[in-house]
C-alpha cells in the first residue's frame, strides 16, 4: 500500500473540516522550512528535525575527501541526511504498548 501525500493531505482536510488548499499551503510550508534548517548545517554541528514524535531527520555534512584507486578521486563537501525512527515508535507501531 503506498500512501501519497495528496492522500495524507485529503485525510487531513476531511478530519479537520477545513480546505485541502489550506493543507497543502501548510505541507509546503512545513517542507520549505525543514529544507531551510537542513541546508543550513554547518560542519561543527548537525542538525536533527523532529518531524513527528518518534520520526526525525539527521543532517550531517561530509567533508571533501579523497578516494584512491585507480585514479585518485575528490568527493566534493555534500550534505547528507537520513530518517530515524525511534525504538518507542517502532514498538507502538507492532503493537507492544497498548
Amino acid at each position: 500500500m503506498i500512501i501519497t501525500q495528496e492522500n495524507l493531505i485529503n485525510q487531513i482536510a476531511g478530519k479537520e473540516e477545513i480546505s485541502p488548499a489550506t493543507v497543502r499551503r501548510i505541507f509546503k510550508s512545513a517542507e520549505d522550512i525543514i529544507f531551510n534548517c537542513l541546508s543550513s548545517t554547518t560542519s561543527s554541528e548537525n542538525t536533527v528535525v523532529k518531524v513527528l514524535d518518534g520520526l526525525s531527520l539527521e543532517c550531517a555534512l561530509l567533508p571533501e575527501r579523497e578516494i584512491h584507486t585507480y585514479d585518485t578521486i575528490v568527493c566534493k563537501e555534500r550534505l547528507w541526511t537520513k530518517p530515524k525512527i525511534t525504538r518507542y515508535y517502532n514498538r507502538k507501531l507492532n503493537g507492544y504498548f497498548k
